[in-house]
């Protein structure tokens, strides 16, 4: 269902009929609530606090020097991005020259650049937001001649490329690139309106009607099949572009986003386990950071929950690495208005998210940090940024991350060896990778083959029952051969054991078939079980069946020249030859402070309920 919403006008005073400068989502009325924010809550003052500490040491740096990694400036243009919005809310807020005069020079300096690459339309995106952000809230403070340059910059290198069929690609496409690119072309637009009110209409047309392509990736519940990383990257840049549509004069009643958007704040909360580090599915980091978007869709929403993550991150004031995000200035214009002690807990410890990448997770509690969290990726290796990662698990307990997704690698490190990561075929470059095909992740392998690109792994089933929480999933579509049903089902048994079960059919050729589990604990083991340790603490790991498995350990990557060295990880796990005609049963057993594993009956996934 798509949401239609009329974005309401602010008092005008210039012909063209939008707000004077600053137009865009830090007028007075936001800045005079972050103030008072500020003074009613100490982790909001402290938070800007960092900002404007930050936004000092800026005002005595050098400007960005730009070059090029590979075929992309866009770490450069993302520093650019950063330090233009710290100097710009530094000035708006405190009103000191300083900080517009560096902000300034920054500005003139992107504005300058012979190109901000459309070949690679991020680095046009990036930049065109940056200098947007800039004009729009430094626009008082600079001379008509700098108003001149960074306007026709805007023009000429930002807005103007994305009418050039060689660069514009992102407007039919379905992910973050349509997210971030539309929105900076409405940022552009809506800064530059006055000196081009034609250009700038029909920019901000075209952006809000291809931005409703990737809407529909949201699906009903709020999945996003790219994964939490790029979730936060797209969802943020469009919450960006409704923000800025909002605080301008728009007057057409336009869809702007679905219910399943709303809703996928929800995917957001569910996706950061217990110790505040991310379920890393696709290509993504562990890293968990303050985000502009969940407080959008908290405000938008009215759940106060969805910020729980947020909350423990403002009242411990964990904000080591903060300021090396260019949206920190939009986390307190969204945020600020919100009282970590009204953040209330999730009801729900299970959540499942529908859509073209299923996924499921599950915990023990959501107040305890050292409680279980176990997350159950299903789906499928077609979507963007996908990994062969179908019926992997990762789980922690006590704060330790015993079985981990090692996560996206540096793309530079790949493409300066030549490797195609965007050849996503059966054969392409981007599953010779070992962070990126089934063998690094922890899922099942058959005949040492790689999976098909082409199945999808299904949820058949989960609950939320009081000392067994389980999800179980039918993998047998993503493998190349599927003469055998393959299930999986993974649970949280009392509260301090995961059972990981796998259910292999009988079929008339025999299979070799591995189970593994990447982890950065210590490995010891003794036939079919384990102990491994992290950080003062253990987890065993039992094969309850077959009981004559032997585990063993391999090293976490493939010994190509370009896979990443991932030291600290090793795989544990077995493998087991299934003979014609015969089926079988795998399940692990994995518990939480190495105590001694219960040798309970094992139960088919039939009677999971």
């Amino acid at each position: 269902m798509v949401v239609s919403t009329l974005v309401s006008s602010q008092t005008v005073s210039n012909n063209a009929g939008y707000a004077s400068h600053p137009r865009m989502l830090i007028g007075q009325e936001q800045l005079m609530a972050l103030k008072a924010s500020m003074m009613e809550n100490r982790c909001w003052s402290a938070l800007n606090d960092l900002l404007l500490d930050e936004a000092n040491g800026l005002v005595s740096q050098p400007l960005t020097p730009i070059h090029f990694k590979g075929k992309t400036m866009l770490p450069q243009a993302r520093e650019i991005f950063r330090k233009i919005s710290y100097l710009s809310y530094a000035y708006q807020l405190t009103k000191e020259e300083a900080f517009a005069h560096r902000g300034i020079e920054e500005l003139m300096h992107a504005a300058q650049l012979d190109t901000w690459n459309p070949d690679v339309f991020l680095d046009v995106a990036e930049l065109t937001m940056a200098v947007a952000i800039g004009y729009d809230w430094l626009y008082p403070v600079m001379s008509e001649r700098e108003r001149r340059l960074i306007k026709e910059a805007i023009v000429q290198k930002g807005l103007k490329p994305s009418y050039d069929e060689k660069y514009n690609r992102f407007l039919q496409l379905d992910n973050n690139w349509n997210q971030v690119c539309n929105a900076a072309m409405v940022w552009g637009a809506l800064a530059i309106y006055d000196e081009e009110p034609i250009l700038a209409e029909k920019t901000i047309a075209r952006a809000v009607s291809s931005a409703m392509k990737p809407i529909k990736k949201y699906g009903d519940h709020g999945g996003f099949a790219e994964g939490p990383m790029y979730w936060t990257y797209g969802t943020t840049y469009h919450v960006l572009m409704l923000e800025a549509l909002a605080g301008a004069y728009w007057n057409t009643r336009i869809p702007l986003y679905s219910e399943g958007f709303l809703r996928s704040g929800q995917f957001f909360l569910n996706m950061i386990a217990n110790s505040g580090r991310a379920f890393n599915w696709s290509d993504a980091l562990e890293k968990h950071c303050l985000n502009p978007a969940i407080f959008w869709l908290a405000n938008k929403t009215g759940d106060s929950s969805l910020l729980w993550n947020e909350k423990k991150i403002l009242e411990n004031r964990d904000y080591h690495g903060l300021v090396t995000s260019r949206f920190l200035p939009m986390v307190l214009l969204f945020g600020a208005g919100r009282s970590p002690e009204d953040i209330s807990a999730p009801s729900s410890r299970l959540w499942t998210g529908s859509g073209d990448n299923e996924v499921v997770t599950m915990r023990t509690s959501w107040e305890d940090p050292s409680g279980i969290f176990l997350g159950f990726k299903l789906g499928n290796a077609q979507e963007h940024h996908a990994h062969m990662d179908m019926g992997a698990f990762v789980m922690e307990a006590e704060g330790v991350r015993w079985a981990k997704d090692l996560g996206m690698q540096d793309y530079h490190s790949l493409s300066s060896k030549k490797v195609n990561l965007w050849d996503s075929s059966q054969d392409g470059g981007r599953w010779t990778v070992f962070r990126y095909n089934n063998h690094g992740h922890n899922t099942l392998t058959l005949d040492d083959s790689l999976m098909d690109v082409r199945g999808q792994a299904k949820l058949l089933r989960s609950s939320d029952s009081e000392g067994f929480q389980y999800a179980i999933g039918d993998l047998t579509d993503v493998f190349l051969r599927k003469d055998r049903k393959i299930l999986r089902g993974v649970a949280i048994r009392h509260q301090n054991q995961v059972v990981i079960r796998d259910e292999i059919s009988a079929s008339p050729e025999a299979v070799k078939i591995r189970w593994k589990m990447v982890t950065p604990g210590k490995v010891i083991t003794r036939g079919n079980e384990a102990i491994l340790m992290k950080n003062g603490k253990e987890l065993r790991l039992q094969v309850h069946a077959p009981k004559e498995a032997q585990l063993k350990v391999w090293p976490a990557n493939n010994h190509h020249r370009y896979d990443a060295a991932n030291e600290g990880a090793r795989v544990v796990g077995f493998e087991l030859q299934v003979k014609k005609n015969c089926s079988e049963v795998i399940e692990v057993r994995l518990l939480t402070g190495g105590g001694q594993i219960d040798q309970a009956p094992s139960l088919p996934l039939s009677e999971w309920d």
